[in-house]
Formats: C-alpha cells, structure tokens, sequence
C-alpha cells in the first residue's frame, strides 16, 4: 500500500463513475493536463496507438465559481490569475480488474467544499471505500 497525503477512495468503476458524473454535471470544473490514457507494458501486441484498459482523469473543481464562457469579468480574472479556491480530483480506472481510485489532495478539507458546492458528491462518495494510508491521514482529517 502506498502512502497517500490525501484522501484516497477505491470502489468499482461504477462507484468512481458516479463521483465523476456528479462533478461533470456542474460547471464547478476544468479539465485538468495530466487525464490520458496509459499503455499497458506488458502487452506488445496492442501497437503504438492502441490504448489500454486503464486509463486516469484529473480535474480541477473551483467550488466557489461556474467556468463558462459567460463568466463575470472579475470571476474570470480571477480565476486566471489563480485567486479562486481549487480542489484537485484524480481519477484512476482499471477496466481490467474494474477497481477505480479517487484521490482528493487536499483531504478531508476538499472533500467537505466539493459536498457542500456540487449537488451528489456527497452521496457518491460515500459508496467507496476510504483507503487509510499509514500516515493515517484520514482519521487527521476529522472524516472516517
């Protein structure tokens, strides 16, 4: 087991799919560069081009602001200047084994602004299982 810093989750991929349909339905969320799909090493016969059955997604959620194209001159220059709270979310699936992996940085804290700002957060995290690192840093956090 590796150590985690943050919150991390671990359910099957409907359960993850869940959390990721509830922030997805918001407009609380950019896409963030690490989301690409990795190639499997053992398998040579998948090609160069050929993805993987697993594959990982990573967000930025602002649970303070809805990114649009009609935002506010001050929410946008605020944002783009980093001055809004941001919560990162990754997502990692394994259609293989069907387990998937969310993982909240900034912990327990993260968790509470996204159930507060996005409507079934709440509730789909609640159906996975919480990964207790050996920091223990979830009984830190104040949420088991």
């Amino acid at each position: 087991m590796r150590k985690s810093n943050g919150r991390e989750y671990r359910g099957t991929i409907v359960a993850v799919r869940a959390v990721e349909d509830s922030i997805r339905a918001t407009k609380k969320y950019t896409e963030g560069i690490w989301t690409r799909r990795q190639k499997h090493p053992a398998l040579r016969l998948q090609g160069e081009d050929f993805p993987s059955r697993a594959f990982r997604k990573y967000y930025e959620v602002y649970p303070q602001l809805d990114v649009s194209w009609e935002m506010l001159i001050d929410d946008f220059m605020d944002w783009l200047w980093a001055d809004t709270p941001i919560v990162r979310v990754l997502l990692r699936y394994d259609y293989r084994s069907n387990h998937a992996t969310l993982e909240i940085p900034s912990g327990g804290e993260g968790v509470k602004q996204l159930t507060k700002s996005i409507p079934g957060f709440g509730e789909a995290v609640d159906a996975l299982d919480l990964v207790k690192g050996r920091n223990g840093a979830a009984q830190k956090a104040g949420v088991t």
